[in-house]
């Protein structure tokens, strides 16, 4: 079931607005999606209705930013690592997951659960899915605190994760097929549900393109198409050089922007990606631009916009990103794309891992602007209709509200 935006009706009569606890549970400094998520649903909650806080596993450079819009941070000291899996086999992972219950689980969920002794939430909103929240969802099962699980991906579920389940109120995928997955493996959820995450459409106006084309030298009338994300493995900028070089003697002209930063376990396959554009003869086609702040631009200077996933993508952000920048795209028939991207109104969706098909796609847009300029427009429309930020926070404020409503009759 992928809900709407319609919210229920409210409950006047209360004093003070709801406590949502956000826990993030990730490490590292990457910004990730499942932060990026939490951060622009706290900026948009209505504060009349809810007052949100946040938990964190380990400190992030957006605290200050958070605290002096008034969001309590809270950071919990070291906590148990989730214990690796190696070249375990199938019966020795199996072993470890049930080892990290007393090691790693319940350790984690005796901190958390102090934090809520002392924050008493009227929900906990677990940002990282099932499996990295299981420690956090013990704690709101022994407080007594119903828990709404957001899942970004397809996640391994196992028998403890099923069991587990059982705690969770409402579990929200953030595509069908996400849910589906999550349904399929024995999430024990009371309500299962859709949201699509959201962009603020206002942010991604088009006029930026035209600078970053002269800084990066490329002529104000040559064909440019590009991919955004990490540099790693599964992200697929190989399958994009690969498609370049299909189409490197028939358009002379054309070129390509790959951004994005080395991830921390793309170093290796960073290395061969720029061996490759050499070895194809492309180092002045194929243009690595590195992490950029100015996102927006380098997809406005785009005049197609490339998604090229090797693993099924969960959602795929900056597809919406490039839509609302009435950029036409081209990405896999597989996972997110095929529940973001209409396929022949707004971008077209090729078979996946397939250099070939990926070239026949960007070709037949580079050859057609008329084509570029419908698509373009009808994406703008359907991100505006359908990914604005506002019917997120929206549907998510309605959830909660049920959330509690439930919980009131229950109690009664």
């Amino acid at each position: 079931m992928t809900l709407g935006g319609a919210s229920p009706n409210v409950d006047d009569s209360r004093m003070a607005p709801h406590r949502i606890l956000f826990v993030e549970a990730s490490v590292g400094g990457v910004l990730g999606g499942s932060l990026t998520g939490i951060l622009q649903l706290i900026d948009r909650l209505d504060r009349a209705r809810f007052a949100p806080s946040l938990l964190l596993y380990q400190e992030k450079e957006i605290v200050p930013q958070l605290e002096a819009a008034g969001v309590p941070v809270s950071v919990l000291s070291p906590q148990p690592g989730w214990l690796p899996d190696g070249d375990r086999g199938r019966g020795g992972r199996a072993w470890l997951r049930v080892k990290e219950i007393p090691t790693v689980v319940l350790p984690r969920a005796q901190a958390v659960g102090a934090h809520l002794r002392r924050a008493r939430p009227d929900i906990v909103y677990l940002a990282n899915g099932v499996a990295p929240n299981l420690d956090a969802l013990v704690a709101a099962a022994r407080a007594g605190v119903p828990a709404l699980v957001h899942e970004k991906g397809y996640r391994r579920i196992g028998p403890r994760e099923r069991f587990m389940s059982r705690w969770i109120d409402v579990f929200v995928g953030m595509t069908d097929l996400v849910t589906a997955h999550a349904k399929r493996r024995g999430v024990r959820a009371r309500r299962h549900l859709t949201v699509y995450d959201g962009i603020d459409c206002a942010r991604f106006a088009p006029g930026g393109g035209a600078a970053v084309r002269r800084e990066l030298g490329i002529p104000a009338d040559a064909p440019v198409v590009g991919i955004v994300g990490h540099i790693q493995g599964w992200k697929g900028q190989d399958l994009v050089v690969q498609a370049l070089a299909l189409l490197r003697d028939r358009h002379p002209d054309l070129r390509c922007l790959v951004v994005g930063g080395v991830h921390r376990q793309g170093g290796a396959y960073a290395e061969r990606l720029r061996q490759r554009i050499v070895d194809e003869r492309l180092e002045r086609r194929v243009l690595l631009v590195g992490a950029r702040r100015d996102v927006a631009a380098c997809l406005d200077a785009m005049d197609v916009a490339i998604h090229a996933s090797t693993n099924p993508e969960p959602f795929g952000r900056v597809l919406i990103e490039a839509m609302a920048l009435a950029r036409p795209l081209v990405a896999p028939r597989e996972g997110g794309p095929l529940e973001i991207v209409v396929d022949g109104e707004t971008g077209t969706l090729v078979p996946p891992r397939d250099a070939g098909a990926l070239a026949a796609g960007i070709e037949r847009l580079i050859l057609d602007p008329d084509l570029r300029r419908r698509m373009g427009a009808a994406g703008r429309a359907r991100v505006e209709a359908v990914f604005d930020i506002r019917h997120h926070v929206r549907t998510m404020e309605a959830i909660c509200e049920e959330m509690l409503a439930h919980r009131r009759r229950v109690a009664a």
